[in-house]
């Protein structure tokens, strides 16, 4: 008896050992979030960055915020993680513990880059960015949050309401409401939500054990694709065309299912959610469809407009585009037979001239970029792809701020006399004759000034798409602000 006692002692101290504790943490003693802190650590949302240290303090960032969505939703990580997981980020580092969340977060829809291919995953999440990604897990993912209880003192609003983006705003209301999100207090008795201001780990800790405790989860089980794939590979679409793309999936009741869009180059196709493929610039694109669950088809589309030029005209090709016959020097096309330019001359040029209005970004007085419009004049048969290339470099990723763009205008010997060259940003992208000295403009600072236009950026490469060469290639002088269709 004395025996089989002792060996039930036994078992129940190994069964008791076996039971997960809540790791102790020496940096979250007397911290207020201490009690949300335990209990985001013991349903395994959240791990310390030690064994002893949790750092409440410390900055949530877009991979650990992510992360712990994945893991409140109950994602294996190994089902992400393998060759045929989608890797959508050249910042995202396969072996990194937030991989595979991020693909599983922006499969479905919750989280997306901060560029096409960039998803700065040690960037610290703000708290009105923390809303609407919780916002957007919740509708996402088909659940519903439960009311609040009504002893929980839920402030009526924020003081700072005012500050908040007007994407996140619906957000953080809703959650002020569920009693999810609070603010904090002001010296006036007045709650202020610092949409701003970066989230902690121990108030990130505190929302999503509140979330927990609220959440109510989706019974629906969905039905997700086993294939899916197009029907055609390739495509071809003209300029300005939209066409939808609809992949086939089986079984046929996952048809329904919502798909996550991407385009290899949103510069030559963009698409929206819908499928629908817009041809935005000339090129190619590769437009892929990705599944709740990883699984993937891609279709290329080819641009083409043969009415706009491109970098594979020949010479005599341009001549014939503008002239309609072949020229010795293009530049002197509308000047006398002396090759002097008169009033007459540039009368003459200025009638076949276009006006057109083109989009650029540029950058206020906040720092904020903003669209402004400029109206110029270029050769009429080269209006197209002039509209075209600024069309391109106002939808580009880098959205290059410009704040002077020149055309056409009486300079003699210039392809700006025959409406072929654009000028941008004179004093930031200057002008210098080594021989002569002669200098236009101040200096050229790319990646410095955010108006000095890199040789290897997004505008140097869309211009030189479409047969125009930057001046700052010539043998006898640089011209970095020059981009003319001749290369003079």
């Amino acid at each position: 008896m004395k025996n089989r006692l002792i060996s039930t002692l036994l078992a129940l101290l190994m069964l008791l050992a076996a039971i997960p504790t809540v790791r102790a943490f020496s940096d979250t003693d007397d911290h207020w979030a201490t009690d949300y802190i335990d209990q985001a650590v013991s349903l395994e949302m959240f791990n310390g960055v030690s064994s002893t240290s949790f750092e409440p303090e410390g900055t949530m960032t877009r991979g650990m915020f992510v992360t712990v969505l994945g893991r409140m939703e109950g994602v294996d990580p190994a089902a992400w993680s393998s060759d045929s997981a989608p890797q959508f980020f050249t910042d995202v580092a396969a072996d990194m513990y937030y991989a595979p969340y991020i693909s599983w977060a922006v499969c479905n829809g919750i989280v997306d880059g901060m560029t096409p291919t960039t998803f700065e995953p040690d960037t610290p999440v703000t708290r009105e960015q923390m809303a609407k990604l919780i916002a957007f897990y919740v509708r996402k993912m088909g659940h519903e949050l439960l009311a609040p209880d009504q002893a929980l003192v839920i402030p009526d609003g924020f003081a700072d309401e005012a500050d908040i983006a007007p994407w996140a705003a619906e957000s953080v209301d809703i959650l002020r409401q569920m009693g999810i999100l609070n603010g904090l207090p002001n010296a006036d008795g007045s709650i202020s939500f610092l949409p701003l201001k970066t989230s902690s780990r121990a108030e990130c800790a505190t929302v999503f054990c509140r979330l927990y405790d609220a959440l109510l989860r989706s019974t629906q089980t969905p039905v997700l694709p086993e294939t899916m794939e197009f029907g055609e590979t390739e495509n071809t679409l003209k300029m300005g065309q939209t066409q939808v793309l609809r992949p086939v999936i089986t079984p046929a009741e996952a048809a329904s299912v919502s798909l996550i869009w991407k385009s290899s180059d949103p510069s030559v196709m963009t698409v929206d959610e819908n499928g629908a493929v817009t041809c935005v610039g000339l090129g190619k694109a590769e437009i892929t469809a990705y599944a709740p669950n990883g699984l993937s088809a891609s279709c290329t589309v080819t641009c083409a407009n043969d009415t706009l030029a491109s970098a594979d005209e020949t010479r005599l090709e341009k001549c014939l585009r503008l002239f309609g016959e072949v020229v010795n020097d293009p530049r002197l096309y509308y000047a006398g037979d002396d090759g002097v330019y008169s009033e007459e001359d540039y009368a003459r040029a200025a009638a076949d001239m276009t006006e057109i209005t083109v989009r650029t970004w540029d950058i206020g007085s906040d720092g904020e970029k903003y669209t402004r419009q400029f109206t110029i004049l270029v050769h009429k048969n080269l209006a197209p792809t002039v509209q075209q290339i600024f069309e391109e470099i106002y939808n580009g990723v880098e959205k290059f701020p410009i704040h002077y763009v020149g055309g056409f205008s009486h300079g003699g010997r210039s392809e700006h006399t025959i409406g072929c060259a654009i000028d941008l940003n004179p004093e930031e992208n200057y002008y210098y004759n080594p021989s002569t000295g002669q200098t236009v403009g101040s200096y050229w600072k790319p990646g410095e000034d955010p108006y000095s236009i890199p040789l290897d950026g997004e505008v140097a490469k869309i211009f030189a798409k479409y047969g125009f060469t930057q001046g700052a290639y010539w043998s006898s002088a640089v011209d970095y602000m020059h981009f003319s269709y001749f290369g003079t």
